[in-house]
């Protein structure tokens, strides 16, 4: 079968799932018995392909008739209708739809073209068909780079950059621009020209959830009645695994992305109804369970999506989901941001050391290049080295590292969305785009801007107004910062808004009283000192080396009887709790997969300083939590405030123009906290001084 960008064979069993649903609603839901065999339905498949969801429709027409010759003449071939814009497809679409007549007694060559039309289904409106009932089915390609859409259809996907009447104010919409996405509208569109109709499209499951399509279910929501959602998982990218662990496959086999079969009733009268479910396993098995299954038969579990994202998924209950939005979106508390750099040949501009990469550009003739060499943090606590150019580096983001050059500046990193558990990490060098997350953006939210030379910090004037009129006068930015990144590691915070976290920029709630914001302040200060490796309160024992440290690192494996790490066969490190090697910070099993990326040579002196540096670290933060989960505790069971500053423009400015807070409340450094050990201080304390991993920089 084809194997074009986008395109590949639907299996049958999901073919039979929607054709046997739509026969269900049609009966069900128009009230006619006939169900595909009725006059009035009118079946469209706007990207056919093989024409085989036309085929299978006809098949279920068919099963209890006896006059079938009479019905395919009569009412099948003039009512059904194929789209197809590739040649091949549309010639191949032709040829089963021959064989099927033949096998029905039916020789009628000239129909084959009328049924499978080579024709461009998103050029322009197609020409409107009076008094049936149309049913749109099938498994449009998916195509995320897709070329520009025709005016007519970009004006049909304007109703989609809107949600509740407001821009979805997103910096890249390019999803929208999906050729899935062109269909799903287009079938809208014609539903919405009839006034009644029935969808049953095979779609990437992404749009059940995805932030940037969420003005997409807000329309669907308005068109129509009933929103079946049966969720195919089954996404590699995101590494989905069955709810028991067990593995979780995709319904398309070599295919990375998740699939869901979605189906849309539009019926006036209709209560209105949006049901879910979903279908984990192996590929055998989810086939199998469609080729048994409809609508009619799954056990639909009913949602109700609200505002702002009106997921197509279940999501938290309603007091949870106020308790969060609640919160200050982080984007509000920091307003100028961007994801972190894109290097895209790692193996030629970028080493864990300096040394390997000047010995590589003299290597290779590019000593123009050894002014350029830059610090850059790829994963948590590993740090190594780029060549930072145009040419070089596939996306520089030079307002970020104009911001992050600044003396004694530092970045928080959060991933927008995620998939696994939330990553929450401080760097004071260039960020990599998947800091925290294997599969999701990481967003960077400097501290402090570099305004044409006059250092201000990145804190919206208008929370920071709200905070000095709660506490009686405003903290320092280091403060926010920190007072932010406790309430991200606080173990309460992420185990009940852990759905909620999954699929949007974190909130933070601010407690009404001032020191309840200073506790959890200083074990978020705390918290940073031990990932940006600066001295802190909390001390603890460094693990032992035993054996050569000379020797290449082989096959890494921890033993926990003896609590130790095994590097070589003579070689380990000793006094390694289970709970500091098995330590994640998001996607990322950090010990593990800072050994992994040095297997099969050995550590320079250095990189054990830093293994040591990051393991006293792992372990200062791992201890932390106790602490830091009473005090978030204590601040929220205080009555907190809401404050939501208003998005204009200025809040959403890209990095590159530097937005955000025009107010200079703070051009030079000022230390308000009371540890002198702090990060806060640190962060404060300007050029005088810096941590020795920003002394890399």
């Amino acid at each position: 079968m084809k194997r074009l960008p986008g395109v590949c064979a639907t299996p049958p069993p999901a073919v039979v799932w929607i054709v046997r649903s739509v026969q269900f609603l049609v009966q069900s839901r128009f009230g006619h018995p006939e169900g595909l065999a009725h006059p009035a339905v009118q079946l469209l498949d706007p990207a056919a392909g093989p024409l085989n969801f036309i085929l299978a429709a006809w098949r279920e027409a068919l099963h209890h008739r006896a006059d079938k010759a009479a019905l395919l003449r009569g009412q099948l071939l003039p009512g059904s209708e194929g789209w197809e814009i590739l040649e091949d497809s549309c010639a191949r679409g032709r040829r089963a739809l021959r064989r099927f007549l033949r096998g029905h007694g039916v020789e009628a060559e000239q129909l084959a073209e009328g049924v499978l039309q080579q024709r461009d289904a998103l050029a322009g409106p197609p020409e409107p068909v009076a008094g049936v009932l149309p049913v749109l089915l099938g498994n449009p390609p998916w195509i995320g780079h897709s070329p520009a859409a025709s005016p007519w259809m970009a004006r049909l996907l304007d109703a989609w950059r809107t949600c509740e009447g407001q821009p979805l104010a997103e910096r890249n919409i390019k999803w929208l621009q999906d050729t899935w996405v062109r269909f799903l509208r287009l079938a809208q569109w014609k539903i919405e020209q009839r006034g009644e109709g029935i969808v049953a499209f095979v779609l990437n499951h992404n749009g059940l959830d995805a932030p940037t399509l969420r003005g997409l279910r807000a329309s669907l929501l308005q068109t129509f009645e009933e929103i079946y959602l049966l969720d195919l998982h089954g996404n590699r990218r995101k590494r989905e695994r069955a709810p028991d662990g067990s593995r979780d496959e995709n319904l398309f086999s070599g295919i990375a992305q998740g699939a869901a079969l979605v189906v849309l009733v539009k019926k006036p009268g209709l209560a209105r109804r949006v049901v879910h479910a979903d279908l984990y396993g192996p590929r055998r098995q989810k086939l199998a369970a469609l080729r048994c299954g409809s609508v009619a038969t799954t056990d639909w579990r009913e949602i109700r999506p609200r505002g702002p994202l009106f997921l197509f998924r279940p999501g938290e209950d309603l007091a949870t989901e106020r308790a969060f939005r609640r919160g200050t979106p982080l984007d509000e508390i920091f307003p100028v941001h961007s994801t972190g750099l894109i290097t895209g040949r790692d193996a030629l501009v970028t080493a864990s050391d300096r040394r390997t990469l000047e010995e590589r550009l003299r290597r290779i003739g590019r000593r123009d290049w050894l002014p350029h060499l830059t610090a850059w943090l790829p994963r948590p606590f590993d740090l190594r080295y780029l060549i930072f150019t145009p040419e070089a580096v596939a996306r520089r983001r030079p307002a970020l590292a104009r911001h992050l050059r600044q003396p004694g500046n530092v970045a928080l990193l959060v991933p927008r969305q995620h998939k696994g558990e939330l990553g929450a990490f401080v760097s004071a060098v260039l960020p990599g785009h998947k800091v925290v997350g294997a599969y999701d953006v990481t967003c960077a939210f400097p501290l402090f801007l570099d305004d044409a030379g006059e250092r201000r910090p990145n804190v919206a004037p208008a929370l920071w107004d709200h905070l000095a009129a709660l506490y009686g006068e405003p903290p320092e930015p280091g403060e926010v910062l920190a007072y932010v990144y406790g309430v991200l590691h606080a173990p309460g915070y992420r185990s009940r808004f852990g759905k909620l976290l999954a699929r949007e920029l974190p909130r933070i709630p601010f407690p009404r009283h001032r020191p309840l914001f200073r506790e959890l302040a200083g074990c978020g200060r705390e918290m940073l000192a031990a990932h940006l490796g600066e001295p802190g309160e909390r001390e603890t024992g460094v693990p032992s080396l035993r054996g050569n440290p000379a020797l290449p690192l082989g096959r890494i494996a921890y033993v926990p009887a003896e609590e130790s790490i095994r590097l070589h066969a003579d070689l380990r490190l000793d006094g390694v709790p289970a709970d500091l090697w098995s330590c994640r910070i998001g996607d990322h099993a950090v010990l593990a997969s800072w050994l992994a990326a040095r297997t099969g040579r050995p550590l320079r002196a250095e990189e054990w300083r830093e293994l040591s540096a990051m393991m006293v670290g792992l372990q200062r933060s791992h201890d932390l939590l106790p602490a830091l989960g009473r005090a978030f505790r204590a601040a929220v069971e205080a009555v907190t405030f809401q404050f939501h500053a208003r998005r204009d423009s200025s809040s959403r400015t890209a990095m590159k123009s530097s937005g955000g807070a025009s107010v200079n409340r703070s051009s030079s450094p000022v230390c308000g906290c009371t540890k002198p050990s702090s990060v806060a201080c640190s962060i404060n304390r300007g050029a005088g001084s810096q941590a020795p991993l920003k002394s890399r920089t």
